[in-house]
């Protein structure tokens, strides 16, 4: 049990606790890892629950006590929020020879199954209700490097259905963006290790604001949990950067899950899109190639069977 962490053990039982167990949870998650370092009667009363609840709660996840979950979560707190400098020399990755190319690709297989296992199907049922339903605007924004991805993730989610705005700098540039959108929109943010203040700025002004909020993090659990509507924990650990490729899997699925929910609206956007976007895309000229990420249109294929 000691290489995972107490929020992944939450995430992976939160389906089958009781009512009172997931207040517990739920509050932990809010001010992890901090909520879980005082008494049990403290953590009872932030979810106003009873003492025994606790404690129940933590013999669930699988330790003998609430005393023993404490534990796990101070040795979580030595090891967590090292740098990739660090988690290098700790591994002795900087001098060893490379790994061959099979193993390296196996576990980064390994994290998608761990987010598998990790994410409650409750979960991800409501971050992809949330955005195909939203009456108002989709934001989404990212981290430092967690950006590129939350630019994919609009990107794709422009095509599925309307109002979807990316923020690259909600803070600053595009903050009147984000003041624009209309009440009952949807954040969706990308926050994992090691986490930005910033983030939890841009998701506590969105509840203000009356908008919802799902987060994607890593199994660290990022600080905007506190006021997150949905969390989504992926498992991002990797030697000595963390992957992604747990958290694009996860942007996928959700995606072609608003897609399904939008249904025949969806289905219509995606023809808007084909129609404006596809004529305009650059086909056989320069080198005589369409990019590698551009689509292929009927007279790109008709041309490309013509012989030279």
């Amino acid at each position: 049990m000691d290489s995972i962490t107490a929020s992944a053990l939450i995430h992976d039982h939160m389906d089958g606790l009781t009512d009172a167990e997931r207040r517990v949870a739920r509050e932990l998650l809010a001010d992890y890892p901090a909520a879980g370092l005082g008494t049990s009667h403290s953590l009872a009363k932030l979810a106003g629950v009873s003492a025994p609840t606790v404690v129940r709660f933590a013999t669930r996840l699988g330790f003998s006590g609430f005393t023993d979950l404490q534990h796990h979560l101070r040795t979580e707190i030595s090891q967590g929020g090292s740098s990739p400098v660090l988690r290098a020399l700790a591994h002795g990755s900087a001098h060893r020879h490379h790994e061959p190319v099979a193993t390296a690709m196996h576990r980064r297989i390994n994290a998608i199954e761990a987010t598998l296992r990790l994410l409650p199907r409750s979960e991800i049922d409501a971050a992809a209700a949330l955005i195909a339903h939203c009456p108002a605007r989709v934001l989404v924004t990212g981290g430092f490097f967690s950006v590129s991805i939350a630019r994919i993730m609009a990107l794709q989610l422009s095509q599925v259905r309307a109002e979807v705005v990316f923020l690259e700098e909600p803070l600053r540039r595009d903050a009147g963006l984000t003041l624009d959108a209309r009440k009952r929109s949807v954040l969706v943010i990308f926050d994992l290790r090691r986490y930005e203040p910033a983030a939890l700025v841009v998701a506590q002004q969105a509840k203000a604001a009356g908008h919802d909020v799902v987060l994607i993090t890593d199994r660290g659990m990022s600080p905007v949990a506190s006021c997150a509507d949905v969390v989504l924990a992926v498992e991002a650990e990797a030697i000595p950067f963390d992957t992604f490729v747990a958290v694009m899997a996860l942007v996928e699925v959700v995606v072609e899950m608003v897609m399904t929910l939008g249904g025949d609206k969806s289905l219509k956007r995606m023809k808007q899109w084909e129609n404006h976007a596809v004529s305009h895309t650059r086909t056989a000229g320069r080198g005589g190639l369409n990019p590698p990420d551009a689509p292929t249109t009927r007279s790109t294929q008709r041309r490309r069977r013509t012989p030279e």
